[in-house]
C-alpha cells in the first residue's frame, strides 16, 4: 500500500495535453507536436542520463 503525501507547493494535481487556455491567454502555440515532443524529450533524457 502506498502512503500518499499531502501536496507540497509547485505540485500539480492534474495535467492535461489540452493548451488551448494557454493559446487564448497567451498566444503561444507549440510548434512540436505532443507526441514528437515527448519522444524527443524521452531521447534527449536518456541520453543525458545515460540510461540504456
Amino acid at each position: 500500500m502506498k502512503e500518499m503525501l499531502p501536496l507540497q507547493a509547485g505540485d500539480v494535481p492534474d495535467t492535461y495535453a489540452d493548451i488551448s487556455a494557454l493559446t487564448n491567454d497567451t498566444g503561444y502555440q507549440p510548434k512540436t507536436n505532443l507526441d514528437k515532443g515527448i519522444g524527443e524529450f524521452v531521447t534527449w533524457y536518456k541520453t543525458f542520463y545515460e540510461i540504456q
